[in-house]
């Protein structure tokens, strides 16, 4: 049974997020933590995640018997155990609801319950006094997490990501999934609507996120582009990245503008101020499009035109298309507008099909070559090919420059 939940509330056009338990009452602890990720500017599904995580873990400990300020290293690895075995969730349901968390949902709550009591030991510490004051974290094993630096090699502790507190998974590492142009024709040529064609149109010719369009939690992506983010003239789009929310300008080819044109002039319905592209249609009719209700009509097509697909998978086929053709890796970051090359290289760079093959063509080329021309003997040490007696000569004349005269039979 559930005692503790997730409430939101919004203050103007910024959510926040706190723990309730069963009588209705704050935990205290959990709404400065949850403060204080919102004072340090962290999104708000960032907030509403970490809330989740701990409403989650102080029902698990109610549900124990356990008191939250007496959470041990060895109550928190049960915890963990018991949280993989458990099926997942999310804001969609799906077939595959009932399988066990993934390592990367595993270590998510790990860092999320790690910086939550990093929190109360660095707070009670300040106090000097405080069920936390002193003690170790009973998820890294560290008194506090962040010490001081010197910013010199030996002196500094390692970083979070280098220590080894024995509770997170091994991520492995699988290569994205790319979708057949035919799939994607299908998918296009299923959608019954204009707008959904030209919606995924846009994604598989821009490689761009999905995102989202929400008062609250703010918009990025192609779900939150306006009105004022098509430029025609120069055959652009405008997005709005995750996290920083920087604009990003996309080139975007000649088959999206005619399907736009057909859903702004056929489908698009609202008052003459709402700045939002892409409205909702039924009952959210003059709203805009939010992820939930275009996830929910990309699975209806998916079904229909019998293509597994999930939206971000249209940026892993253009993102490996771009590299299969032009092998620029920096054009390729460029348009997925990653702020780092590694970004892009560590997903991307490991699924070049054809450079593996070309690699192993040569190596077996060059094995080849080394069995029929095996390696001669090293040439001699001398420039010119002396006779043997000159050679003697010239090796008498080290020996003794090295101060030894060698015996004959040893020339």
């Amino acid at each position: 049974m559930s005692i503790y939940s997730v409430q939101k509330t919004s203050v103007g056009l910024r959510a926040s997020f706190g723990v309730r338990d069963g009588a209705g009452g704050s935990v205290a602890s959990c709404d400065r933590f949850l403060t204080e990720l919102s004072q340090r500017d962290c999104s708000v599904y960032t907030q509403r995640a970490y809330a989740i995580g701990l409403a989650h873990f102080f029902n698990w400990l109610n549900s124990s018997g356990l008191a939250p300020d007496h959470v041990t290293r060895q109550i928190f690895g049960t915890y963990i155990v018991e949280f993989a075995r458990g099926s997942k969730q999310g804001a969609v349901s799906s077939r595959s609801a009932q399988k066990p968390r993934q390592p990367r949902t595993i270590n998510h709550r790990i860092s999320v319950l790690s910086s939550y009591f990093d929190y109360c030991i660095r707070c009670d510490t300040e106090d000097g006094q405080g069920a936390w004051n002193g003690r170790i974290n009973p998820v890294s094993g560290n008194p506090l997490a962040e010490v001081p630096r010197h910013g010199m090699v030996g002196r500094d502790l390692p970083s979070r990501k280098q220590q080894r507190d024995g509770f997170r998974r091994r991520t492995p590492h699988t290569l994205p999934r790319r979708l057949e142009p035919s799939e994607i024709q299908k998918l296009i040529d299923t959608a019954a609507s204009w707008r959904d064609k030209a919606i995924l149109t846009l994604l598989s010719r821009t490689g761009q996120r999905i995102g989202d369009w929400s008062t609250i939690a703010g918009r990025h992506g192609i779900l939150g582009m306006a009105m004022e983010d098509l430029d025609r003239k120069r055959h652009t789009i405008t997005v709005r990245l995750k996290g920083a929310r920087d604009e990003h300008r996309v080139p975007v080819t000649d088959d999206f503008w005619p399907l736009l044109d057909r859903y702004l002039s056929t489908e698009r319905r609202t008052s003459a101020y709402a700045s939002a592209l892409w409205m909702a249609a039924r009952k959210g009719l003059g709203k805009p499009l939010c992820y939930a209700s275009f996830e929910s009509s990309l699975r209806y097509i998916a079904r229909k035109a019998g293509v597994s697909v999930h939206p971000h998978l249209f940026r892993h086929t253009l993102a490996q298309g771009v590299l299969d053709t032009t092998g620029n890796i920096k054009v390729a970051q460029e348009i997925l507008g990653h702020s780092r090359l590694t970004t892009t290289t560590d997903l991307y760079m490991k699924v070049d099909q054809n450079a593996m093959v070309s690699a192993l063509a040569q190596a077996k080329a060059s094995s080849d070559r080394s069995m029929k021309n095996p390696r001669s003997l090293p040439p001699t040490q001398y420039v010119f090919a002396y006779d043997d007696e000159t050679i003697l000569e010239l090796e008498r004349a080290i020996a003794q420059a090295a101060g030894f005269e060698p015996a004959d039979g040893d020339l």
